[in-house]
């Protein structure tokens, strides 16, 4: 009786279902489709739908990047993938931490930084919504994506939770690469065919995937073992000659801090293969240019000449004549005028708590860079530095909390580099400084297409050094836990 009315149930969904899908409207079918996957994938690998529910979304955003952060199961309503995923995952670990009477953190100075920047921006927040509304709600995500960290910190400490997720951003470093690729080489293709509710489904802003081909990079170099290791690390240099050959500066540089850490650990594999294949493409290059004259080459080494030397241009006063880089001069002005607007008109109005959430931070740059109103069209509302954003909203005391954000990952970083033999743990470490570095040049840990993998790293690499540490302590005779500490 019970497989009947069940079987009853199952085909008027179906039925009913079918008749939303004919009449052109799409969010009931896709609610029941997540719902029924979601169920079939916790049955299966055995994983909380929380979990499973937070790895899809990873993959969607790193896969996906602009066109899934836009998906819109009926028109006019965004379905907020990140926002989604906070609020289901959020409810179900609160219900977890509440029933298993444990606290949402752990008990390390990285934790308690999070735990202040919640705080400090949440206080902030509380007093700029009655004013700005739904700007503030806006601009607050920067902050209150980080809550991600300590969901996925708390998933990841169980090992089938741990591999989904990592499972999750594996999948999506890996066929990254590929999409964006074909959608530069196929754009119509993406734009008017492979499309939902008429929003393209993968479209992507560019820094943010040569961002993440950095990660990538260092992804297929320490991940990959066994007969497919010649492939991952061909892939690794192959991906960083990508974003050299790109106009991208800030991925470059995330690259080059990440290499640059691993240097000074003694890790020397990864900065060796990118300083070799580098060597090879720039003598290929040259060979090209002077036997065979050959201008695409030519062009390629002065494009390349033209974007290295712009990264220390920083009044954008040089002059670069490569056709992909002649504008590099202006884009450097462009971000130094925004920066001085907003380090003044935060010190002059309120340098310790900031401008706050809602706050148009482009007002006075747009008047003195565009001072015939020729911006109309004007949107963003970062300044392409995240510290320079989080002057500008939380002011001295953000900042503060930030900065000693950035150092306690600094230091957990070198830890993880100098004494774990767990090699895909320094990608992850790694990794998070070239979205850092990135995010320090463009807008990326202030929108969901950046924050939600960043946070997700933060937390897998993060749940992995509690357990290490409380395994490591509970192997201790009671005695020697003092000296330990």
């Amino acid at each position: 009786m019970r497989q009947t009315l069940i079987a009853v149930a199952a085909g008027v969904a179906a039925i009913w279902l079918g008749f939303q899908i004919a009449e052109g409207s799409h969010f009931w079918p896709m609610v029941f489709f997540t719902l029924a996957l979601g169920g079939i994938l916790t049955r299966v690998l055995r994983v909380p739908f929380d979990v499973i529910l937070t790895g899809l979304v990873l993959f969607g955003y790193l896969v996906g990047n602009r066109g899934f952060a836009q998906l819109m199961p009926a028109p006019g309503l965004p379905l907020l993938p990140a926002e989604t995923v906070l609020l289901v995952a959020g409810t179900w670990r609160g219900i977890v931490w509440a029933h298993s009477r444990q606290l949402p953190f752990a008990r390390d100075n990285l934790n308690h930084f999070l735990m202040a920047w919640l705080v400090v921006g949440g206080g902030r927040f509380a007093l700029d919504l009655p004013r700005h509304g739904f700007l503030a709600v806006r601009d607050f995500a920067m902050v209150y994506y980080a809550v991600l960290f300590f969901l996925v910190q708390h998933m990841a400490r169980e090992p089938r939770a741990r591999r989904w997720l990592l499972g999750c951003l594996l999948a999506g470093v890996a066929l990254l690469p590929f999409t964006y690729g074909a959608s530069e080489l196929f754009p119509r293709l993406f734009l008017t065919v492979l499309t939902f509710n008429e929003v393209p489904l993968i479209y992507f802003k560019g820094d943010l995937a040569f961002t993440f081909f950095g990660v990538a990079s260092l992804l297929w170099f320490f991940v990959v073992r066994g007969s497919w290791r010649g492939l991952a690390v061909t892939m690794s240099a192959a991906l960083v000659l990508w974003i050299l050959a790109s106009d991208n500066r800030a991925s470059l540089l995330g690259v080059t801090c990440a290499a640059t850490l691993l240097l000074l650990a003694g890790r020397w594999r990864y900065p060796l293969t990118l300083g070799v294949a580098s060597g090879v493409a720039a003598l290929a290059l040259l060979g090209m240019a002077a036997l065979g004259n050959n201008a695409w080459a030519h062009g390629k080494l002065r494009s390349t000449a033209d974007r290295i030397s712009s990264i220390t241009d920083f009044a954008g006063q040089g002059s670069y004549m490569s056709g992909e880089s002649y504008y590099k001069g202006d884009n450097n002005r462009f971000r130094a005028t925004w920066w001085k607007n907003v380090i003044l008109e935060t010190w002059d109005s309120n340098p310790v708590l900031g401008l706050g959430f809602g706050h148009d931070l482009a007002g006075g740059f747009l008047q003195e860079y565009y001072p015939d109103g020729t911006a109309e069209d004007f949107a963003a509302r970062s300044p392409h530095n995240i510290f320079i954003t989080v002057f500008g909203r939380m002011g001295l005391l953000g900042l503060a909390v930030w900065a000693g954000f950035c150092w306690i990952l600094l230091r957990r970083t070198w830890h993880s580099l100098r004494t774990s033999m767990v090699e895909s743990e320094w990608a992850i470490w790694c990794g998070l400084w070239v979205v850092l570095v990135s995010a320090t040049f463009g807008v990326v840990l202030e929108g969901p297409m950046g924050a939600v993998p960043f946070w997700v790293m933060l937390g897998l690499a993060s749940a992995r050094d509690t357990d290490e540490a409380e395994t490591s302590k509970a192997a201790l005779p009671p005695g020697d836990e003092t000296a330990s500490a």
